[in-house]
């Protein structure tokens, strides 16, 4: 038995099928289909129904899961603690576009990597709700997610608190439709501007749409908008937008949220390190 072939299977069974998991491992599907073979050979016993279009868990299946799970830990955990240089694996990792958090996430992955040479981490930077679903479809293996704080008792200084932002050139005139920049949709920071000045009752005009918030900073620089940003990463204290006519913002809370319940030891392992860099 080979510790390989637990690992493929380990992963057929949890994503449902062969040509994801060879993805999943940077596999054929036909490497993935023989280890699977191998092992059943070895155990005597069928572990998966398949059929052309699906690939079923069978009883025994089942009941080698939380056998193969404890070998492979056991491994993993004897190899990263011996041999740290030689484990291997990926990350993919999603995070906020988020300025004051870029430098915070670089450190913990450079020090991962310094120890785990061999361990490839994949960045996203972008929207939560995207990560959200990309999460869900195995896209990603761990997440940083951005959450309106009130949704969550549990607080962490690196909260994001939303502040107005303009150029000083701009005169903004309240008896007119403010005008806005903004990340497209599903950006929550956009979708809680809305909210707030709808609540109270402000006409407002979009001006300046992009998928990104370096793209928004720029917009409000050049003086064609006024924008709600993380106060962490407005440009320069003098564009702070303070006028009482304007609605106060949401804070947004953080947290780490991985696509598994039992993620491989890799992702753990990193996940440990991130959390207690963004004091979670």
């Amino acid at each position: 038995m080979d510790i390989r072939q637990l690992k493929s299977f380990l992963t057929v069974a949890e994503l449902g099928s062969f040509s994801a998991a060879a993805e999943r491992l940077g596999a054929s599907q036909s490497t993935i289909s023989g280890h699977i073979n191998k092992l059943e050979d070895h155990l005597q016993v069928h572990l998966f129904q398949r059929t052309t279009r699906m690939c079923e868990i069978s009883k025994a299946g089942q009941d080698l899961i939380a056998y193969a799970k404890d070998v492979v830990y056991a491994e993993e955990r004897l190899s990263d603690a011996f041999l740290p240089n030689r484990t291997g694996g990926s990350i993919r990792l999603g995070v906020p576009d988020d300025y004051h958090l870029l430098p915070r996430v670089a450190g913990v992955i450079q020090d991962f990597q310094l120890s785990r040479p061999r361990v490839t981490i994949q960045l996203d930077a972008g929207l939560s709700e995207h990560h959200k679903a990309a999460l869900d479809d195995n896209r990603l293996d761990l997440a940083i997610l951005r959450f309106p704080s009130e949704e969550k008792s549990k607080k962490t200084p690196l909260e994001a608190r939303l502040v107005w932002i303009k150029s000083p050139d701009l005169a903004v005139d309240f008896s007119e439709d403010l005008p806005i920049a903004h990340v497209a949709r599903p950006c929550a920071y956009f979708g809680s501007v809305r909210s707030a000045l709808e609540q109270k009752e402000i006409s407002w005009r979009s001006v300046f749409s992009c998928t990104t918030l370096e793209g928004v900073r720029a917009a409000v620089t050049c003086g064609m908008a006024i924008a709600a940003v993380p106060e962490r990463d407005c440009p320069d204290a003098s564009m702070l937008f303070q006028d009482s006519r304007l609605p106060e913002l949401p804070v947004f809370g953080i947290e780490c949220v991985t696509a598994s319940d039992d993620p491989p030891m890799v992702v753990r392992q990193f996940e440990k390190l991130l959390k207690a860099e963004l004091y979670l």
